[in-house]
């Protein structure tokens, strides 16, 4: 058989398939999926069609040392010889981390027993590289703008109490690469030289592209001695160490997720 006569064959039998799917259920189930790609693990579960629509949870748990980053509007499914592409949001994985949503896609036709769907889009980016020296910062401050490396930052937040202070920053990154913002890095010194890590942050790194603005929130709760600690009255020095990164974001290999009906759920 020659390869024109093979692939009109083949069209002939999706077509048939789609067809009978739609007679035989209104909507499909799909058996859950799980796949690993480089340095992570990729699970679909409690995916479902009907004619007009297609969804499922996706959870992407990162198992490497890197920043994981996934821009679901780049990945495609393939579905009746005919591509889709999503709209949700960006997905990051610090270290160590998951994260999960719903990625939904709409159109004619997804009453079908299989499709795949490409999961192009996923990055990695380093949390040690290119660590940029940055002068500390003082509370109260005697400005509220500082520059280090291609960041800007601006405090636009401070509470400053006896036992507690909260300040908040606005950063921007210009530079050609990405930047990488570790709150939890952040330190801040007493004027006896004591050093005391930030209480409450955000804990997870802040990924910023080129052009981008994000804002973080530094907390220090009551210390131990007296008026020598009291928050309200002395002066504090943020140290940042090792807070702001540069760094490239590096693409991986796409994973490939292949969706196979669940007809006993689908019954």
């Amino acid at each position: 058989m020659s390869t024109k006569a093979i692939i009109v064959a083949a069209s002939v039998c999706f077509a048939l398939s789609s067809v009978q799917a739609q007679k035989k259920y209104e909507k499909i189930m799909y058996k859950d999926v799980t796949t690993e790609g480089d340095g992570i693990t990729v699970t679909a579960k409690d995916a479902v069609s009907n004619f007009e629509m297609t969804k499922f949870k996706l959870k992407i748990a990162n198992k490497s040392e890197d920043i994981i980053i996934f821009k679901p509007q780049e990945s495609k499914l393939k579905a009746n010889a005919k591509e889709f592409t999503p709209k949700e949001k960006v997905m990051e994985m610090p270290p160590g981390d998951a994260d999960g949503k719903v990625i939904n896609f709409t159109g004619p036709d997804f009453l079908v027993n299989s499709y795949a769907y490409e999961m192009s889009g996923i990055y990695k980016v380093s949390t040690t590289s290119n660590s940029i020296q940055t002068v500390d910062f003082q509370l109260p401050p005697s400005q509220n703008e500082f520059k280090t490396g291609n960041f800007t930052c601006t405090m636009v937040d401070l509470s400053k109490e006896t036992d507690k202070t909260a300040v908040k920053f606005d950063c921007r990154y210009t530079g050609d690469k990405v930047g990488v913002i570790h709150p939890g890095r952040a330190a801040v010194k007493l004027p006896d030289g004591t050093e005391v890590a930030n209480a409450k942050s955000s804990g997870n790194p802040i990924i910023l592209e080129k052009g981008e603005s994000k804002k973080f929130t530094l907390h220090w709760n009551r210390m131990e001695g007296g008026k020598a600690t009291d928050m309200q009255k002395i002066k504090m020095m943020i140290i940042w160490r090792n807070t702001f990164i540069e760094s490239e974001m590096v693409k991986l290999k796409p994973v490939l997720l292949d969706f196979q009906i669940d007809e006993t759920l689908s019954k």
